[in-house]
């Protein structure tokens, strides 16, 4: 991987945390609880509690992405950094762009 491609890829990874800290900014406020006043029939109350549920589940992922992708941050200078972990060749740059977690070829991963 050259400079200018661990530049490109530092640089989407960087974009994707912002725009995971956004989300995830929205998520906290969607998965905060429901007011009693504003769940007054059963059918508000579990609709509410489902949504809540989903959302739950969609920060923790954000949260977990988020967790993976500053790893990657920290990391991305190593100079094993686009090596496969399997066959320890240099995974394309076009994955690593696309899943900056791949830390393995599609080769190996099938």
């Amino acid at each position: 991987m050259t400079e200018q491609e661990r530049e490109e890829v530092k640089a989407l990874i960087e974009d994707d945390i912002q725009s995971l800290n956004r989300t995830i900014a929205s998520l906290e406020v969607l998965t905060e609880p429901v007011p009693q006043s504003d769940a007054n029939d059963w059918f508000t109350s579990k609709e509410s509690n489902t949504s809540k549920s989903i959302n739950e589940q969609a920060l923790g992922k954000a949260r977990k992405k988020l967790t993976m992708l500053k790893n990657i941050l920290v990391r991305i200078d190593d100079p094993d950094f686009g090596i496969c972990s399997v066959c320890k060749k240099p995974i394309p740059v076009e994955r690593i762009k696309a899943i900056p977690t791949a830390n393995c070829c599609v080769s190996c991963i099938l």
